[in-house]
């Protein structure tokens, strides 16, 4: 599950925020007497800037909605920033450059700004201001790295906590645990922050030290009882430690915190798009681990009730097979009229899988109006149980009914062609393939389909090159990949590359049964015996019923000296009913 980690660590570019937040007051110029008459221009030209800083402030706001507004903020911009240059010129000041910086402060404009940066620290490169600016521009396009090399050459000239404490952050935020608690050793343990100690506790966990990061937390959170980042980071590692009770515990008092006190309740609404309902779903879920669906239940009861929630909570007990506890928080929706279609949804699949009643589910499914964004999965679904049923003719009737609503979704042509190919009309699916594929050129579900067509009515060179196809457009299509390797190991040409493909379509879909008999038939053509019969055995516990895949276990148990199990694997061939019975009856007479 994905961790809450954004409640506790601040992004880049909240510690950006924080660099120039914590800037120390600027020194006091001291300058030599200058004539009134240059005295008067740089005023003059400094107001200039302010006002043009206050035009461009009001363009800005709509500049990316009007061409007009952003060439004038640009244009504003560049008038700004000549007047500032006119004031440097005159007399030059730390603070100028910051200015003139702060005029391109956004993403897109962020080398601009460090050029500036880097303009003043050529003149001023001790000044804390112009260095943490600079550590922030680069924070701005994400580049930690870079802003890290900024404070730490800052901290190897003088010395400045508030600083140590941020590179201290960046290194744990780059992945750097060990420079992290370096850089923030170095610091006196009587003047280390709690934010210092908690950066020092995220970089022990992440060198795999739990129990120490989790004692230096907890150790922390008695000195600072609200301090929510810690309180977080310590659910997080009691969750990867297995104490679900623990983290339980950690979590509700995250809760409470939050009912308690408005500062940490908005801190938990506002974190970084984890809010208290995130939190209350990680309860659920550890109570779920925990096999307690009761307290579960109430721990999602005690929910605000919104509609993402319940169905994510939802979506948790049916995951774990607890169909009446899923029903139960359902049906909280159904009492906030309009009820959504993902209601009558979600009850069909707890019909279905929970109480094993299609035709519940299809009463359910009959309450989702066409006119509801859900409607096109409940009528996949309802095709789906039909034809489970037997009522191949209401399914087929859908199929066609969703391929005239929904001619952009390859779905309904897929479980069309899908129909036809189990009947054994294999130019009818060919046919509705390709009509498919001329509205959807590029759609790879139906690409794939038609490739597995061709290669059942024998074209397999065709189907080759269209399932190469897939492949170069999307290296990762795990099942093009593994039918490009499983074809070439079974015309016994171009092995190593065959072998090389396998590989990575299992890695892809390691729980896939069919790629991984592919591997081991793949190891079989090149003759390793032991391999093949490795992964041979891992397949048949993946998918048990393929007939095809026992025939390949006799085969390789057979070729490797195991015969009782080549005849037990054979027999299996023939029970799930081999499209070759007489093929198999022979490997069985000749023993």
């Amino acid at each position: 599950m994905r961790r809450i980690s954004s409640l506790g660590l601040r992004p880049a570019l909240f510690l950006a925020m924080a660099l120039c937040t914590a800037c120390a007051p600027a020194q006091p110029r001291v300058q030599p007497p200058r004539p009134v008459a240059q005295a008067a221009s740089s005023t003059y030209d400094y107001l200039e800037y302010q006002a043009l800083l206050q035009q461009m402030s009001r363009t800005a706001s709509t500049a990316r909605l009007s061409p007009e507004a952003f060439a004038r903020t640009l244009a504003l911009q560049k008038a700004a920033a000549r007047a500032l240059d006119r004031v440097i010129a005159r007399e030059s000041a730390p603070s100028l450059y910051m200015d003139k910086a702060f005029l391109y402060w956004n993403p897109e404009q962020a080398g601009q700004a460090r050029t500036i940066l880097d303009q003043g620290l050529e003149k001023y490169p001790n000044d804390y201001n112009l260095n943490a600016a600079l550590a922030n521009a680069f924070l701005m396009e994400n580049r930690l790295a870079e802003a890290a090399a900024v404070l730490s050459g800052y901290l190897s000239r003088q010395e400045n906590t508030t600083l140590r404490e941020r590179l201290g952050q960046l290194y744990v935020d780059s992945e750097q645990p060990e420079k992290a608690l370096e850089t923030l050793k170095r610091i006196p343990p009587k003047e280390r922050s709690a934010d210092a100690q908690f950066q020092m506790a995220r970089a022990e966990a992440r060198l795999g030290r739990k129990t120490a990061a989790m004692n230096a937390l907890k150790q922390l959170l008695k000195q600072n009882p609200e301090h929510l980042e810690a309180w977080v980071e310590l659910a997080f590692q009691q969750e990867m430690d297995r104490d679900y009770a623990a983290a339980v515990a950690t979590y509700s008092q995250i809760l409470e915190l939050g009912a308690t006190r408005e500062d940490i309740r908005q801190r938990i609404e506002n974190g970084g798009g984890e809010g208290r309902e995130d939190i209350r779903l990680r309860v659920v879920g550890l109570w779920l681990k925990l096999n307690n669906p009761d307290k579960a239940l109430d721990a999602a009861l005690r929910s605000s009730g919104g509609k993402p929630f319940i169905l994510a909570a939802a979506l948790l007990f049916l995951n774990e097979s607890y169909s009446a506890q899923a029903s139960t928080l359902l049906d909280v929706l159904a009492s906030q009229p309009p009820v959504p279609g993902e209601y009558f949804f979600y009850k069909a699949v707890i019909a279905h899988d929970g109480e094993g009643n299609p035709q519940k589910a299809l009463q359910f499914l009959d309450l989702v109006p066409e006119s509801d964004p859900h409607f096109s999965q409940a009528l996949q679904f309802r095709i789906q149980l039909l034809y489970g049923m037997g009522r191949e003719h209401e399914a087929v009737a859908l199929m066609d009914q969703g391929k005239r609503l929904y001619p952009g979704q390859s779905r309904f042509p897929l479980l069309q062609a899908g129909y036809l190919i189990e009947k054994k009309r294999l130019p009818e699916a060919r046919e509705v393939l390709e009509k498919a594929l001329d509205d959807q050129p590029e759609d790879e579900d139906l690409r794939y389909q038609l490739g597995a067509v061709l290669d059942r009515q024998g074209d397999r060179k065709t189907a080759l090159g269209l399932m190469q196809k897939i492949v170069d457009k999307n290296p990762d299509h795990a099942d093009a990949l593994n039918y490009i390797g499983y074809t070439l190991a079974e015309e016994g040409r171009d092995l190593e590359r065959a072998l090389a493909l396998v590989k990575k379509a299992d890695r892809l879909k390691p729980e896939n049964g069919y790629i991984v008999d592919s591997l081991a038939w793949t190891y079989f053509r090149l003759g390793k015996l032991e391999e093949a019969w490795k992964h041979i055995q891992r397949a048949v516990t993946l998918t048990k019923d393929d007939p095809t895949m026992w025939e390949h276990y006799g085969d390789i148990a057979k070729q490797s000296g195991r015969a009782a199990q080549a005849q037990k694997a054979y027999q299996n061939a023939l029970k799930f009913k081999h499209e070759h019975p007489e093929r198999i009856k022979k490997k069985l007479r000749a023993k």
